[in-house]
């Protein structure tokens, strides 16, 4: 099994995201899951959720993984809805299912943006950081690609070694 699991949170399978994610990950031993591919409810504070809410069985696949990369594109200044309903769904993991909460702690998280911007808008890694550190994840950063501009073969294998650099640490 790969160290490295991909979370795709984008609402189309080849859309920008995914085109990024192929040029990025060519080559690389990897696991992707997409979320638009599963069923989950957002939070509530019952803790009730039916049967088809795939979220429990999602969780238990990122504790097989070292290394956790969520891949999103840019929505309105922000991560995706799919992503943010992911994200909503870990107080699952530090109230109910706390056993999958703390499997996580030592992880590695990253994250890939994708978008049209020049570049990201203020505080948009904030979640994503502040989440590692809850969690006590190691966050090691981000990459922000921007689908107007073109990158090279060699730009590419450039970011390649400094974007997958934290496994060598």
């Amino acid at each position: 099994m790969s160290e490295i699991l991909i979370i795709n949170g984008s609402a189309r399978l080849n859309g920008d995201t995914q085109k990024f994610l192929s040029k990025l990950l060519e080559g690389i031993d990897h696991t992707q899951i997409n979320l638009v591919e599963h069923y989950f409810l957002p939070y509530n504070y019952n803790n009730s959720y039916p049967n088809e809410d795939q979220f429990e069985t999602f969780g238990k696949e990122i504790l097989y993984h070292k290394h956790i990369i969520f891949a999103t594109p840019v929505y309105w200044y922000s991560m995706s809805g799919r992503m943010k309903t992911l994200f909503d769904r870990l107080t699952d993991w530090v109230t109910l299912n706390q056993e999958v909460g703390r499997n996580l702690k030592g992880k590695t998280m990253k994250l890939i943006a994708v978008g049209t911007d020049a570049s990201l808008p203020d505080g948009f890694t904030t979640p994503f950081y502040m989440t590692a550190n809850y969690l006590e994840m190691n966050f090691k950063g981000h990459i922000y690609f921007n689908v107007n501009e073109t990158i090279r073969e060699e730009e590419l294998v450039e970011i390649r070694k400094t974007f997958f650099s934290f496994m060598a640490e």
